[in-house]
């Protein structure tokens, strides 16, 4: 069943046009010097809770250290070149089960 809205014929709404719709009136900017008086208020203020300074800590620490660490890459690659450096398909397939049971306890939450 279809709902109509009497007096709307489906044509174009703006000025111009021959709807019962009233045109919008466009407002004036406020005065925030008025505003504060007549509100009472004197100024907004933001609390930040210490987790949230805790936080933004630690994205300034992340934001600050090297993406790449390169001390890390170097010992890998001598040990690549010394022939040391072994790969474990054990330890890839337990990470990679472990990785599917995490995102499996995220998407259920």
């Amino acid at each position: 069943m279809a709902n109509r809205i009497k007096g709307l014929d489906g044509g174009s709404i703006g000025p111009g046009s021959s709807n019962p719709i009233e045109k919008i009136r466009v407002s004036s900017a406020v005065n925030s010097a008025t505003a504060e008086t007549t509100s009472g208020n004197t100024g907004d203020s933001v609390h930040l809770t210490s987790s949230a300074r805790s936080l933004a800590g630690l994205a300034l620490l992340v934001a600050a250290s090297p993406d790449i660490d390169s001390s890390r890459v170097a010992a890998v690659q001598q040990a690549i070149d010394s022939g040391q450096y072994t790969v474990s398909a054990e330890r890839i397939a337990s990470r990679l089960l472990q990785l599917e049971q995490d995102l499996a306890s995220a998407t259920s939450r």
